[in-house]
Formats: C-alpha cells, structure tokens, sequence
C-alpha cells in the first residue's frame, strides 16, 4: 500500500464538507507501478444519463477523496453506460483516470473482440482504457482471449488486461493459456459473500494479480440478507455515527484489494466514506465478523 501524495491532502482541505476518507494511508494502492485508489465507482446505473447527481457525484470522487478508478461494461445498458460516463469525463484530466471497461465472452471471438473493443473506446471517447478485461470465462477461447489483448496492448488500445469471474481453477487455465500477465481479476466480495477471502484472494495475490470487488456493498442481482434490518449491527454502529457501507468498504479494502460500489448521491458518497476512528472501526469489525462469517471452507466464488 502506497503513501498518499500530498498533493491528495492539499485537496481535501479545499472541499466543503467535514466528511473525510477514512484512513488516508488506505486511499492508494500502488501496484506494478501504477497508483490505484483503493475504491472505485461502477457505472452499471448510468445507463439512463438522466440523473443530474452523477457529474456531481463523480467530481467529489475525484477531488475530495482522491477516487480514480471508474468501472464501466459494454454489457451495462448495451453501451449506454459508457456512453454517458464517456461524456462525464469529457473535459476531465485523462491522466487522472483509471477507466475500467469489459468484453463479453460471446464478443470475444474472431471478427468481433477488435470490433467491439474499437466501439467502446469510442463510446468513451478515449483512445486508451487502463485496464479491459474479459466480463466471464464462459465458452471463450482463453489463447485466443490472451493473444488480443497483447495485440491491443501493443496497438496502444489498452494499457493492462485481465479477467473478471475467475475462480482458482480458471486463472489456472488462464496461465497454461500464456496468461501469466493478467494485471487484474475483478470479482464479487463482499460481507455477504466472503467466500474469496479463504482461497482466491491469497492466490491472486501469490500469482502477482490485482484483486478487484464489484457489487462491494452487496446487489440488487444477487439474494443477500439487508444489513440495515440487522438489529445488533446497527445498535453497535448508533453511537458512532457510521453507516454500515462504511464499515463494509473498509473490510475490502483492508484486504488490498479495490471495492467498486456504486452510488448518484454525492451526500450518499459521503456517508460511505466516513471516517471512522480505528479503535471503533476495530469493535464494529468483531461484531460485522460474528454477524456474517466467513464460510468455514472454501466454497465455488459467487457470480452475478
């Protein structure tokens, strides 16, 4: 985990509101050279463009809590996501993004992948995404999936690939396919499914992979207990004035690894990001602990 420059302080003092991130040496992670915040934002409710608060939403990421990483799908509203995140970033500092997109399987095939990798840079409007990863495994051809990212790679397409879905046994696959250079897994974790954090967590970390959470405060897709009806859990958190996705996004983060979520409301934004004094957070953990375990074996990874 990397120091945070100054220059991210220099910043918070000039935003408005109180809130801050929660422990400052967390925002960044520094891997293979590149400067990755610890959290991110997915744009998979983007799709309508009709919500004011996103441009908001999106600048306050930035510049208040030093957020770069936006994740984004050809699959999410079929482009329409890229599309209107593209036009949120229009006039943005490109080098102070790190845009996140992903091929389907069934577009990564012959006389397809560059055909759909040239449509999603345009929908972006950039002329490079910093990492581009294959949506799930599914049928796709693995070589096949690896000689065109190297290829786009070199085309300056993109400037890292990797995978998204991928259990221990698959990344196994994806290294006998030549695929030892994957920069990243994007998987689902989080306190409702902790299944990664026994097994393929420690593997993607032994192997030099990036691990990367989607849906880290839990999905509509996917059936999952409400922790806000969970009565010990937020008894424990009233007195400390800390939301519950606060203390969830902290839990990820704390395993290196970078926990998109999603959110439209900059004051929504602000209460996942509280700070939380380390003390408290340490007893809010126990309980969060108790209350949603780890499996007690590893189990096959949860997919949306």
């Amino acid at each position: 985990m990397a120091g945070i420059p100054a220059f991210f302080i220099d910043i918070h003092a000039l935003c408005s509101r109180e809130t801050l991130y929660y422990d400052l040496d967390m925002k960044e992670i520094l891997f293979r050279n590149e400067r990755i915040s610890a959290l991110g934002l997915g744009t998979i409710g983007f799709w309508s463009g009709a919500n004011a608060g996103l441009e908001a939403c999106i600048r306050r990421a930035m510049d208040c809590y030093g957020i770069n990483v936006f994740d984004t799908a050809e699959m999410y509203g079929d482009g329409l996501c890229e599309t209107a995140l593209g036009r949120l970033i229009k006039d943005m500092d490109r080098s102070s993004l790190f845009l996140v997109d992903k091929i389907l399987p069934e577009n990564a095939i012959p006389g397809y992948f560059e055909r759909s990798l040239d449509r999603s840079l345009e929908r972006l409007g950039v002329d490079e995404i910093d990492l581009y990863l294959l949506h799930w495994r599914e049928d796709a051809e693995l070589s096949f999936v690896v000689d065109k990212m190297h290829e786009a790679m070199k085309q300056g397409k993109i400037r890292h690939w990797g995978v998204s879905n991928f259990d221990v046994n698959d990344l196994n696959d994806l290294f006998e396919a030549g695929g030892r250079d994957c920069f990243c897994n994007q998987i689902f974790c989080c306190l409702y499914e902790r299944g990664a954090e026994l097994d393929l967590i420690p593997f993607m970390k032994e192997h030099d992979i990036l691990p990367m959470a989607y849906s880290s405060l839990g999905s509509g897709y996917a059936a999952h207990p409400d922790i806000r009806k969970n009565e010990r859990i937020m008894k424990a958190l009233k007195p400390h004035d800390v939301t519950p996705e606060a203390v969830m996004l902290r839990m990820n983060t704390e395993l290196d690894m970078v926990s998109l979520f999603g959110t439209s409301s900059v004051n929504h934004l602000d209460d996942n990001l509280r700070k939380i004094d380390d003390e408290v957070y340490a007893k809010l953990k126990e309980i969060f602990d108790r209350e949603y375990p780890q499996p007690p074996h590893p189990v096959p990874l949860a997919k949306i």
